[in-house]
């Protein structure tokens, strides 16, 4: 009676405190749409079409779909999509729950599930327009499937996951190192029944769900060929231009890697910048190395050290989203192991360092939505400036414009340019952002001279690494 009592005790707990987290990402969820990637993601609700990208390649479809159902709910297009993402992100505590329950008992299990869900900084960055949210709970989804089909080593158990991991890369493409684990349950179906029939057959029917999703986002741009077309053009400027990669960035990769561990991973991901938390993670985690056994299926660690590997590559540095997959199987990681080896202390422990991270996620939620982003700021501010004057920036023209600011602005990338197209407007006050002076600068070109600080805005620099931050300046002429 006292262990049925206990296990009640955690279950209420744990069923409340998912409660409180889904109702504060729900209630939270972001309104804005403050980056171009976002605004990509937003107006694909109104009007789909990959050549204007709304979205961007490769389109998106499963998540714009799920994104328009919401949509016709919620006239917000950007919040539509952050209340999508936390609602699939966090029907992933049933799979969790499932691939924990075989080391622990039902409610460790359920209490290690949501340890991982209420990751400060992943409930942050989920609560936005973006993909990375919905794509997660996807995921966790296929990777519950992927075990039980190794578990029950039938052929049609191996539908399920092929059909999932199509659902995974019709939400996040960049996601695609986790297939890996398919290979594994079609390695083992080899082993076991040493049929190639079969197994191509199950690679066929991969393929096939893949062809679903692909097909249709080709149709709408006028069939195969315009589509992988299109998608070369974004491949190719995502590796040699803009995105950030290793092949594209200046960094160093000593630099890379420690960015990517202790800032992107430990301190952003882990710790959601939070001192507390780290501390409190520090001592999980010695604990649970010390004390714990517990072994995660090996197609998950395979896959997620890949993606690692993917992220640290192929991804950009300077955004810490792009570990999210990574940040979630740590902690499932680590949860596992901490409560394998627990009795009640373990769980007491377990449950105040949960408080802590959603004490600190659903701070970082309010703060986002209270504090408009930086880009917005200064979009409301210029409206008041008087005219005429015009604003050069990098991506924030694709925001201005999504907000249908009254007054003209431009992305301009090179200096060259931008002494010609200036010469329009001599008459005209000329404001540039940060963005801008840094991105001639790193062209070798010194505009200090040139620029008088206006003023500065600021908004969450967790929600948004890159544009938290925005300076604007006046040009004038020597």
């Amino acid at each position: 009676m006292k262990r049925l009592l206990h296990h009640r005790l955690w279950l209420c707990f744990s069923i409340g405190l998912a409660a409180v987290l889904a109702g504060a990402g729900l209630y939270w969820a972001s309104p804005y749409a403050a980056t171009w990637d976002e605004v990509d993601f937003a107006l694909a609700l109104e009007r789909y079409d990959l050549l204007s990208m709304q979205p961007h390649f490769p389109g998106y479809p499963y998540f714009i779909l799920g994104g328009m159902a919401v949509h016709a709910v919620i006239a917000n297009p950007a919040k539509a999509l952050s209340v999508l993402n936390i609602l699939v992100l966090f029907s992933a505590v049933f799979p969790l729950v499932w691939l924990l329950r075989r080391h622990v008992s039902p409610p460790a299990a359920l209490l290690a599930a949501l340890a991982v869900l209420s990751s400060s900084y992943v409930l942050l960055a989920a609560a936005r327009p973006m993909s990375d949210g919905a794509a997660l709970g996807v995921l966790w989804w296929y990777m519950w499937a992927v075990e039980r089909a190794h578990r029950q080593t039938t052929w049609k158990a191996q539908l399920l996951p092929a059909a999932l991991f199509s659902v995974l890369m019709g939400v996040r493409l960049s996601y695609a190192p986790f297939g890996v684990a398919l290979l594994f349950l079609w390695h083992e179906d080899w082993s076991t029944h040493r049929r190639v029939g079969r197994v191509a057959l199950s690679i066929l029917v991969a393929a096939l769900f893949q062809f679903i999703w692909v097909a249709a986002v080709a149709r709408t741009e006028g069939g195969l060929f315009p589509f992988f077309k299109l998608g070369w053009a974004f491949v190719h400027g995502h590796f040699s231009d803009w995105g950030g990669t290793a092949a594209a960035s200046p960094l160093p990769f000593s630099e890379r890697v420690h960015r990517f561990l202790i800032d992107n991973f430990l301190w952003t991901g882990i710790a959601c910048q939070n001192a507390w938390l780290l501390a409190a993670y520090a001592a999980i985690g010695a604990i649970a190395w010390r004390a714990g056994q517990f072994r995660p299926p090996r197609a998950l660690v395979v896959s997620a050290l890949l993606y690692a590997v993917w992220a640290l590559l192929a991804q950009n540095i300077e955004k810490p989203r792009h570990l999210l997959p990574f940040i979630h199987f740590a902690l499932f990681y680590v949860w596992g192991r901490f409560l394998a080896a627990s009795r009640v202390w373990g769980l007491a422990l377990a449950a105040a360092v949960v408080l802590l991270q959603a004490a600190v996620g659903i701070g970082q939620l309010r703060e986002q939505v209270a504090t408009p982003p930086a880009v917005y700021q200064l979009a409301d501010e210029l409206r008041d400036k008087p005219r005429p004057f015009v604003v050069y920036t990098w991506e924030e023209t694709r925001v201005f414009d999504y907000l249908h600011v009254p007054f003209p602005h431009k992305d301009v990338f090179h200096f060259s340019f931008f002494l010609q197209d200036k010469e329009n407007y001599r008459h005209a006050t000329i404001y540039m952002t940060n963005h801008v002076v840094d991105g001639f600068r790193a062209q070798g070109v010194d505009v200090s001279r040139h620029v008088r600080k206006v003023k500065t805005y600021r908004s969450s620099l967790l929600a948004d690494p890159v544009y938290g931050t925005i300076t604007l300046y006046e040009w004038v002429e020597e």
